[in-house]
């Protein structure tokens, strides 16, 4: 695949992600595609007032997981890029090295997150450098903006 093509499909599924995080009880969305399928996705009622684990990164993979029978797990995981309306906070990082996806698209940063949700702030470089046994591609702050103005808007209703 051309590089054009490639970026053409990395805004058409980081898109994909920020529309789920404008649904979302907390403004996060997240898909996983392989071979041009998507194969896990957060769902729009992610509830992180229920389990501090139901980050739309984590619930994409657990989707991914059910939809492929039960297996997405280091060799699972390759070929597969997952896409984040914002930059992975360290646990899902984590969860991400540990699948074996082997890129990692996301939108809005740490810092814009802390903003207006939390202050979580270990980047996901950080986190996939000090792994050095799984290797990930990442593309930094695509659609940056949009999903930028999710996370303001959400916290302007949430933060009154």
């Amino acid at each position: 695949m051309r590089k054009n093509e490639v970026i053409k499909l990395d805004k058409e599924y980081i898109n994909q992600a920020i529309e789920l995080s404008k649904e979302a009880d907390f403004p996060y969305g997240a898909i996983i595609v392989k071979d041009n399928k998507i194969i896990g996705s957060s769902n729009m009622n992610t509830p992180v007032t229920k389990s501090a684990f139901a980050h739309a990164e984590l619930k994409a993979i657990e989707n991914a997981i059910e939809n492929l029978g039960g297996y997405l797990c280091a060799e699972g995981g390759k070929g597969a890029t997952i896409y984040s309306s914002c930059e992975p906070c360290a646990m899902c990082m984590g969860a991400i090295l540990y699948t074996g996806i082997d890129r990692l698209v996301y939108a809005a940063t740490l810092e814009d997150s802390m903003k207006a949700v939390n202050d979580i702030l270990v980047k996901a470089d950080k986190v996939a450098n000090a792994c050095s046994n799984r290797a990930i591609e990442i593309v930094h702050e695509l659609e940056r903006e949009k999903a930028v103005k999710v996370i303001e808007d959400w916290g302007k209703i949430n933060n009154n």
